[in-house]
């Protein structure tokens, strides 16, 4: 493995600064012992509808049950076609195997989210929702997507996982569509120690059912109204993100500023997904649109910065969809899109100095065949 002296992300570091809180943490959640669901949960829930202003927030274990338990809310199962994108990390599409529908893939925009043109070409008489990935923290365009929805009488779900706290024209995305998926993995914006994950929805019914489908289907202690699954939100876990929800607005107030650097620096020499000027996206990570990707993956190597690659595979060429021969439209923007994205270091462990010499060394080896 490579040593990195710019690595994409640091983990540890992150972290750190919350350590102490972490433990007064456990030790609180050591002395009432109410390790399952519990106070520090419905804390934790009531912070996170508050902010991103959803009626409802629903801790579940991770985020892709976050992503399947939607879909069930929204009545999807055998013979039913749920329209998604290919270009994503793969979640987004086994959520809707696991829910029991089919996926659909349509191509994606200029922002590699979602077409709204697309998705229409694609609509059957099959077709019982839309799965919507806000990629990379960037918003996709809910309001044309809203409205094919209700033009056809579809469920829209949100996938967040990558855009917790985003907003279009002020409004957080999760609050577009009936449901929102939040992932909180260490690796997003807002992360856990381990998995977790959140519903959002403003269906007081839906949010209901969600509560016992989280639990095995419990409608009391002794009772079961249908069968589900177990993915309850640890209550440890509830307890550490309430602390780092604190600093949340900060740290992506940070990687906003840092991504302004980036797009200054490199205004000149590389290509960027579209983002509008009515969005606030919140740079999951940072993405770039280059020619010749890996060979300057492997150049930036040699420099000690680590760049990757967030998706390399579109979802419908995976191994796992192929016997499936995966429902898809001309996909010809994704395919494109997927060869050429690039994404960059971002978070408190990079310096303004570090994000120059990243791209003094971007810019030198698009230089260097001229």
């Amino acid at each position: 493995m490579a040593n990195y002296t710019i690595p994409f992300t640091d983990i540890v570091g992150r972290y750190s600064r919350f350590r102490s809180l972490f433990h007064h943490a456990l030790d609180d959640v050591l002395d009432h012992g109410q390790f399952i669901l519990g106070k520090d949960v419905e804390l934790f829930e009531s912070r996170v509808a508050k902010l991103v202003g959803s009626a409802h927030a629903i801790g579940v274990g991770n985020g892709t049950d976050a992503l399947v338990l939607s879909l069930k809310a929204a009545g999807v199962g055998p013979g039913d076609e749920v329209v998604t994108s290919p270009m994503s990390y793969l979640a987004s599409a086994s959520a809707i195997h696991l829910a029991g529908g089919t996926p659909v893939f349509a191509d994606v925009g200029d922002d590699l989210n979602l077409s709204p043109i697309a998705v229409r070409e694609v609509l059957s008489t099959k077709t019982k929702a839309i799965l919507v990935v806000h990629l990379a923290g960037i918003p996709a365009p809910m309001e044309e997507l809203v409205e094919i929805a209700k033009d056809n009488g579809l469920h829209l779900i949100e996938d967040c996982a990558q855009a917790f706290g985003a907003t279009i024209n002020g409004k957080c995305v999760g609050g577009f569509g009936e449901f929102g998926a939040v992932s909180f993995h260490p690796l997003k914006n807002i992360g856990a120690l381990g998995d977790a994950g959140l519903v959002l929805t403003n269906n007081a019914n839906a949010a209901s059912w969600l509560k016992q489908a989280r639990n095995h289907g419990h409608k009391g202690r002794d009772d079961c109204s249908f069968w589900s699954q177990n993915t309850r939100l640890d209550t440890l876990q509830a307890a550490f993100l309430d602390i780092v929800l604190d600093a949340y607005s900060e740290d992506i107030a940070g990687r906003r500023e840092q991504v302004k650097l980036y797009r200054s620096l490199l205004s000149q020499s590389v290509n960027y997904p579209l983002v509008s000027t009515f969005i606030e996206p919140t740079y999951n990570f940072f993405m770039i649109l280059v020619d010749r990707r890996d060979e300057l993956i492997r150049f930036l190597e040699s420099k000690g910065i680590e760049a990757k690659v967030h998706y390399p595979t579109l979802i419908h060429k995976m191994s796992a969809s192929l016997p499936t021969k995966p429902l898809a439209g001309d996909l010809r923007n994704a395919e494109k899109m997927t060869a050429r994205i690039l994404s960059l270091p971002l978070g408190q462990h990079l310096s303004g100095s570090k994000i120059e010499f990243i791209c003094r060394s971007i810019i030198a080896f698009q230089n260097a065949d001229k």
